[in-house]
Order: structure tokens, then sequence, then C-alpha cells
């Protein structure tokens, strides 16, 4: 194995060597040497070179005057006119949001109205025992037991002790009203 590499290393030594001299030799025969050719030659009508000498010397009085511009017009980097700036992008189309859904209708007839007495509470009456309280209703009071019609349109179903349960007289639209005190 150790064979292998010191063989590897001298081809790469003897690859650079001879090839860096290959190299020198193929770039000294394709460029001749630059020798300075006499006046005579140069002018001989071959595009101000003859034969690979200098070029010809310029001119200065043949150029054309360009005139003077002031320092903030004069811009070495620029060619030309500017381009145009680049068009704002063209905003996406965006679909208006959908519309949102009705409320679901209440199926069945409407819920009745709420129970407008207000529990002020209890009142002791000697003459009929169980629990009896004070209902404000319509700016007046009125004093009902469990089971009593009040007013005509609202049955006292239950009492408790700090609240009461009311309903209509059919049974539906049981409403539990808690006690005010006002």
């Amino acid at each position: 194995m150790l064979l292998g590499l010191l063989i590897l290393v001298a081809l790469v030594v003897w690859y650079t060597q001879s090839g860096g001299a290959a190299t020198e030799e193929a770039i000294s025969t394709s460029n001749p040497p630059i020798t300075a050719t006499p006046p005579a030659t140069a002018a001989s009508g071959r595009g101000g070179q003859a034969g690979g000498g200098l070029p010809e010397a310029v001119r200065l009085a043949s150029l054309e005057q360009v005139p003077e511009q002031g320092a903030a017009a004069r811009n070495p980097f620029g060619f030309g006119t500017p381009p145009a700036p680049p068009r704002p992008p063209t905003p996406a189309y965006v679909p208006p949001p959908p519309a949102p859904a009705p409320p679901p209708r209440p199926v069945g007839p409407p819920p009745l109205p709420p129970i407008p007495v207000k529990f002020m509470g209890f009142v002791e009456d000697p003459a009929h025992p169980g629990k009896v309280v004070a209902l404000a209703l319509n700016g007046g009071v009125v004093i009902a037991r469990e089971g009593d019609l009040v007013d005509g349109r609202y049955r006292l179903v239950k009492v408790g002790l700090e609240s009461i349960v009311m309903a209509y007289p059919d049974g539906q639209g049981q409403q539990t009203i808690r006690l005010s005190g006002s």
C-alpha cells in the first residue's frame, strides 16, 4: 500500500514538472517577441500597427470637443437614458367574503314572554300556616302560597328559601325568580 502511494506521488511530481515546461515552450513559440519598428513601417497603412509594433500616437487636435457639463450632471457610470421605473404590481383578485348565513329560524311557536313578577320575601300569616310569599306585580304587592293563581295569569308552582318557581296556568313557561328584596 505504501508502494502504491509512493508511485502516485512520483507521477504527480513528474506531471507537474513536465507540464510546466511544455506550457512555457508553447507560449514562447506562439508569440514572437515584440520589437520596435521603424516609423516608416508604422505608417504603412495597416491600421496604425505594423507587424505587431507599437500603436500609432493619438492626435489630440483631430478629436471633437465635448461640451462641459456641471459636476451634478456628470455620471461616469451611467449609459444612455435611465430605465423606466418598474410598474407597480397589480393587486391579485381577492373574492369578497361570503355573506354570513342568516340565523336559523326557530321551529315551533314563539317563546312565551317573561313573567313580570318580583319575589319580595316571606310573609307570616297565622290564619294560613305554610309558606306565604309577597310578590310585586304591576306596581302592587300580592300575597300568595304554593299552587295559587296570581293575577289570574300566573301560577306559583314552588316556594324555596331564596327563589320561587312561577308558570303560566297551563304549566308552560316555567321561570325561577330569585329573592330580590326590592
